[in-house]
């Protein structure tokens, strides 16, 4: 009977976690982030990690409830224990830009490598940038490169962006006017405002 009722109830936050999924991301028909937080905040405080971070990124942007970071730090934190790539990624940034809790860089980068690490491309490319700028860590070109071009084949935009330009430019890499193009196109395929303006001055 126990593993029964344990069965039941999981299925019980699937359905809760899929309904509110349903509305959150418009599966149906239209976004209606109203009608999806009571579905995801009940998956969420149940301990689904996946509607924890949807639960944090629906206070940190105001979406279907009044915006409130303190609370969008506390569900980050809930579903980063749980090892959510998103989640650690969304509590990196928060942590980086003092949203909801103090500025700390230094946490922000240790948040930012765990996500990273666990696939998060995003995080990747920010992971980058801290790297090649001494952000939050001891500076570290080489690492900076390699995270920024795993960010950029994953399809990150601003981390193509941010490869097309150093070569453009020949900043920490040899100047390759071919590999700029290459990544620059990439990245003003996504409609990158600067790749494109870049682009149309390189040619």
């Amino acid at each position: 009977m126990k593993s029964n009722r344990r069965l039941s109830e999981k299925q019980n936050i699937e359905i809760l976690s899929d309904l509110g999924q349903m509305f959150f991301f418009g599966l149906s028909k239209r976004k209606n982030y109203a009608r999806a937080f009571p579905y995801l905040l009940k998956a969420a405080s149940a301990g689904h990690a996946h509607c924890q971070n949807l639960i944090g990124i629906s206070y940190e942007k105001g979406l279907g409830v009044e915006r409130d970071f303190k609370k969008a730090v506390a569900w980050y934190q809930k579903a980063a224990r749980k090892n959510n790539k998103e989640a650690l990624g969304n509590l990196a940034r928060l942590c980086e830009k003092g949203r909801g809790v103090r500025p700390n860089n230094k946490k922000a980068f240790s948040l930012y490598k765990r996500s990273a690490s666990l696939g998060n491309r995003r995080s990747q490319c920010n992971l980058g940038v801290m790297y090649l700028d001494g952000i939050g860590t001891k500076q570290n070109i080489a690492l900076g490169l390699s995270w920024m071009r795993k960010a950029a084949k994953g399809g990150i935009s601003e981390a193509q962006y941010n490869i097309g330009h150093r070569y453009r430019d020949g900043v920490e890499v040899r100047k390759n006017k071919k590999l700029a193009k290459y990544w620059l196109s990439k990245a003003a395929k996504q409609d990158l405002h600067q790749a494109v303006k870049a682009l149309k001055a390189l040619r």
